[in-house]
Order: C-alpha cells, then sequence, then structure tokens
C-alpha cells in the first residue's frame, strides 16, 4: 500500500476555508478554495459511483494519527488498501483530501471537476449555484 497525488491536475487546495459538500448516496459534489497559486475562486468536483463518504473533524495537526500517510491541504490517493481491494471489480480509488479542519474520505469511480470560476465567494453559496445550474440536465436531482 502507498499513497500518491492524483493523476488529476485539480488546482490545489487552498490554506483557508473548508469544503462545502453534497451528498446523495450516489455522487458527492465538492467546492474548495483553490490556492492564491491556482488563481483563487471556487472549484467544484463530482464523484461518481460512490461507494463511501466520510467526513472527518481532523485538521492538518490530527494528520500523523491517520491510519495513511497523507500530505496536509492535497488530494492523497491510496493504492493497494483494503477499501479498494473489496471493490476492485468495479475500480473503485479512495482519495483522502485534507483541508484546514476537515477530512474527506471517498471511495469512489470517477471524479471531474464541473464548474471552476474566478469569483471568490463562500463555497457553500458556490456549490448550491453549481447544483441549481444543473437540475433539470440529468446530472444532478435535488
Amino acid at each position: 500500500m502507498h499513497v500518491i497525488n492524483p493523476k488529476e491536475d485539480f488546482p490545489e487546495i487552498g490554506t483557508v476555508q473548508n469544503p462545502a459538500v453534497f451528498y446523495d448516496g450516489r455522487d458527492a459534489s465538492v467546492c474548495y478554495e483553490p490556492s492564491v497559486r491556482s488563481e483563487g475562486g471556487n472549484v467544484v468536483l463530482k464523484f461518481r459511483g460512490v461507494i463511501d463518504f466520510r467526513i472527518t473533524p481532523v485538521n492538518i495537526d490530527g494528520l500523523r494519527d491517520c491510519r495513511y500517510p497523507v500530505n496536509p491541504w492535497a488530494f492523497n490517493e491510496v493504492i493497494g488498501g483494503a477499501e479498494t481491494a473489496r471493490w476492485h471489480i468495479l475500480k473503485a480509488r479512495l482519495w483522502i483530501v485534507t483541508f484546514n479542519d476537515l477530512t474527506i474520505e471517498v471511495l469512489f469511480r470517477t471524479v471531474e471537476i464541473i464548474r471552476r470560476d474566478a469569483e471568490e465567494g463562500p463555497q457553500d453559496r458556490a456549490l448550491v449555484n453549481t447544483l441549481n445550474g444543473l437540475q433539470g440536465t440529468g446530472i444532478i436531482a435535488l
């Protein structure tokens, strides 16, 4: 088992704001603030085919107690863990995404950026606006 940076080239996570999250039992949407180096704003990711989804109130200092050696403010993909072995037929992936005061663990099939904008603002508002914009497209039903 080892932890890598995922192959996806998503904007680097900012070090201030925690994300806004919506999980409907099938898919999860996560809106986060990218770092200033990534030009700020908001990014919304859509995880599809979610098998397991957890939010844990672990801050950066608590990461040393994580069962996997993950990096702070980063997308960490666990390769060869027990979680993915059970779901190998689905080609499931396990990511541990670390933010300032919480950690998201998601076991899923695919992930993509569904929105990226330069406008700064609360992540919850950006996520709701994104989800409302997708309503009626067959992409999501609220």
